[in-house]
């Protein structure tokens, strides 16, 4: 007989985005379980860097210093960055860094970095860290089939020796791919874009030192008459990824055997005999897909089974960790019963746009020129429409019902002053020991007061009595803090556990109003007491 497991979430796919969502389930206490096909980690480094609001993220859980450790000892050589273009690597130069560095110079303040760190070891370092906290993480187990129902999903998962077991879950979350079979099964469709380029990814082990003799890049354009392509740098020595044009009309991947594409790479450096192994291939392309729904009942769509587009500007797995993020602390507070079940509508009406956005930038950035911000005759509508990385990733404005009254204006700010719907901003509480303001938030709800006040501490000790709600209050003195903010002594800022600004005292939140604003935040849990009455959440 088979048996089954309870579990409040199931997690399908175990790459970045289902990992990180296991390692935000464990941050917040809740039981899961992963089961992915393969046997290990991605053997290509597709994603190679994450954003500073992704290191945000995994600061929060306690996970980024881990995490930039491992990256530092992944780069063997120079420093990463910066663009080349020419007909080989030997002849390339270096494109004008000047608008991008602008660009940077412009980030919004934060107490992280980006990090460099590709995903042929980002993966095995997430799933590590998840095993460490108790994670039950089942490589090379297969979901072959999944019921849902109005109470939860029950799957069907097969392991490598071929034993069936059955897990029911009270939650499914989707992270199995751009091809998505859970997607594909549920009939969800999206909206799309034909591709624009057609590439054949060629990761391999050649080394560059003498030939690149000290200069460094992040990507460097080759068009000769042999080929048309990028190259990546992964370690910038002696691991390189070659991206080469095709035209998909005539070719595919299986028209690149192992001789052909050491010869391609072999024309791209510019050096006819020089050693070239190639450790994995794939193809991808330009194609945009943004799925119409992220929520099929207690189905959640992540990552690239939600949205697929270009790599151009980094933004999928950065996007699809940042939609984990937002699920999980919402989940969970349903499952804990503080929560009413239509908080999780707030997921797709907050994420699902900034997937747009991402695509949408993305495909601007398929043109190197446009990417790296050099104005042609052919791109000054594209250069217009761009938006900046920072822009892109941190600072956007959801709007949605998970926030105090209606978040209005444009869907990026200029500058982070706890506007509602946008991150908390950052200033240094403690500079000496780098307390930032963005590490008062999480797991549960945070109330920021500007200087002290004792009817904000006596509002929020009613509040966790009426509500249940973890909320935590915290006095903060700085000046700098009231001048970024724009609020005087005795205001306050509600940040939800995502670290999103949910209400300001100047907006109608008041001690008088805070619990009936936490209620209005999450919903009413007794619309969903009939559920969760029969559900796993009940014992764990």
């Amino acid at each position: 007989m088979t048996s089954t497991q309870q579990v409040p979430v199931l997690i399908v796919g175990g790459g970045l985005v289902g990992l990180s969502a296991a390692l935000f389930l464990e941050y917040h206490g809740v039981p899961f379980v992963l089961v992915e096909k393969r046997t290990g980690a991605s053997v290509l480094p597709r994603s190679r860097g994450l954003h500073i609001r992704t290191v945000e993220l995994f600061r929060q859980i306690g996970i980024d210093k881990r995490v930039q450790r491992v990256a530092a000892a992944e780069w063997k050589g120079g420093r990463f960055g910066g663009a080349r273009r020419g007909a080989t690597l030997i002849t390339a130069e270096q494109l004008d860094p000047g608008n991008v560095v602008q660009s940077l110079a412009d980030r919004e303040p934060s107490p992280s970095g980006f990090c460099f760190l590709p995903q042929a070891q980002l993966e095995p370092l997430l799933a590590d860290l998840a095993r460490e906290r108790g994670g039950d993480l089942r490589f090379g187990t297969e979901l072959t089939e999944f019921v849902p129902d109005g109470y939860g999903v029950t799957a069907t998962v097969r392991d490598q020796a071929g034993e069936v077991s059955i897990i029911r879950a009270d939650y499914l979350i989707a992270a199995d791919g751009a091809n998505s079979p859970i997607r594909r099964e549920l009939g969800i469709t999206g909206w799309e874009l034909p591709p624009t380029h057609h590439n054949i990814n060629v990761f391999v082990r050649t080394d560059l030192t003498e030939v690149l003799d000290g200069r460094t890049f992040s990507q460097c354009e080759i068009v000769n008459n042999q080929m048309r392509g990028l190259v990546l740098a992964k370690n910038n020595t002696d691991e390189w990824s070659f991206h080469f044009e095709y035209d998909a009309a005539r070719e595919g991947l299986a028209d690149y055997p192992v001789d052909r594409c050491v010869e391609l790479v072999r024309a791209a450096v510019g050096v006819p005999g020089i050693e070239v192994e190639v450790l994995a291939k794939s193809s991808w392309d330009t194609g945009v897909f943004v799925a119409d729904e992220y929520r099929r009942g207690r189905i959640f769509l992540v990552g690239d089974a939600a949205h697929r587009h270009a790599p151009s500007g980094g933004y999928g797995a950065n996007t699809g960790i940042a939609d984990a993020h937002n699920l999980i602390w919402k989940l969970a507070s349903v499952l804990s019963g503080t929560a009413g079940p239509a908080l999780l509508d707030s997921y797709q009406s907050e994420r699902r746009p900034r997937a747009i956005v991402a695509a949408e930038q993305a495909r601007l950035g398929t043109d190197v020129n446009t990417r790296y911000r050099i104005e042609t005759p052919d791109n000054a509508t594209n250069l217009a429409r761009q938006l900046t990385n920072d822009t892109v990733m941190t600072r956007y404005r959801y709007t949605s019902t998970a926030l105090l009254g209606e978040s209005t204006g444009t869907p990026h700010v200029d500058e982070l002053t706890g506007q509602i719907g946008t991150r908390v901003p950052h200033v240094w509480i403690d500079r000496s020991q780098q307390i930032s303001t963005l590490d008062l938030n999480g797991p549960g709800f945070a109330l920021l007061v500007t200087g002290t006040s004792a009817a904000w501490r006596d509002a929020v000790a009613e509040a966790q009595w009426e509500t249940g709600i973890d909320i935590v209050v915290h006095a903060l003195p700085m000046a700098e803090w009231a001048t970024r903010t724009g609020l005087p002594e005795g205001s306050a800022l509600l940040v939800r556990p995502d670290g999103i600004v949910a209400g300001r005292s100047d907006a109608d939140l008041s001690p008088g109003t805070l619990t009936a604003a936490l209620r209005h935040l999450v919903g009413d849990p007794s619309c969903g007491a009939n559920v969760l009455e029969e559900s796993t959440a009940a014992v764990w």
